[in-house]
């Protein structure tokens, strides 16, 4: 079955079972077999993990962050090792790698759920939750200027590389968001007022309802799968809570 076959409310509880099981699960081995059940779902789902190269760099850079902040500020266990004022004991690395791994199940899960849907389906899930079109459009409509807006960035870099703008290395990329990012601002405030006059001038929010070319329906394999991870997320916070 494909990732796509699946309604959007399905996707949602497979994306509330990861957050849950990454903030309920206390100990490494817990999240790796999380974390591993959601990359297998992945290749069932996906067919490869192809996608998730950015993702990966992505939370190389956080883990490291993770890592060093453990280091440095981590109190609880014995003390391993001591230079100057820098003290290092003996919890830092698991609580290090417990975070790691909580990060990556929530990452690979949001990337999962927000990757999978098209804004028109983000829109219609949400109507179907009853919140009111007015406010759900605007989720679809932010899905749907991300990859535009990405564009505009993108054609900002080439026309300042084009006026002598240096961007060859890392530094000079840091250096070039002040020469790109006044611009990239300008063009998303001139195309977002374009986009509320074109929607103010059809009409948008006069009425209260409105139609849609496609809606939602639920088949039976959504009911059984949302049904299940519904259980399992009761199952596991009932558990979680009588051991407190």
């Amino acid at each position: 079955m494909g990732l796509s076959k699946l309604d959007p409310r399905t996707k949602l509880a497979w994306y509330v079972l990861m957050i849950n099981f990454s903030l309920i699960s206390g100990t490494a081995v817990q999240l790796s077999i999380v974390l591993l059940v959601e990359v297998m779902a992945s290749l069932v789902w996906m067919g490869s993990l192809k996608r998730y190269k950015a993702m990966i760099v992505i939370l190389l850079l956080l883990g490291l962050q993770i890592l060093v902040v453990q280091l440095i500020f981590c109190r609880e266990g014995v003390l391993i090792y001591q230079w100057g004022i820098l003290k290092i004991y003996s919890q830092a690395l698991p609580l290090a790698i417990t975070g790691i791994l909580k990060a990556s199940i929530i990452v690979l899960a949001s990337t999962h759920f927000f990757t999978s849907s098209s804004p028109q389906e983000f829109t219609l899930m949400l109507i179907k939750f009853k919140i009111p079109y007015r406010f759900a459009m605007l989720v679809g409509l932010s899905a749907r200027f991300l990859p535009l807006m990405k564009a505009e960035y993108i054609s900002i870099i080439d026309s300042q590389r084009a006026r002598g703008l240096k961007m060859e290395s890392s530094w000079d990329n840091l250096k070039g968001i002040f020469p790109t990012f006044l611009p990239f601002l300008y063009r998303s405030v001139r195309r977002a007022t374009e986009t509320a006059l074109a929607m103010e001038l059809r009409g948008y929010g006069r009425t209260k309802t409105r139609t849609f070319t496609s809606s939602l329906e639920l088949k039976t394999y959504d009911v059984i799968l949302i049904s299940g991870m519904l259980i399992v997320i009761i199952v596991s916070l009932t558990s979680k809570i009588s051991l407190i």
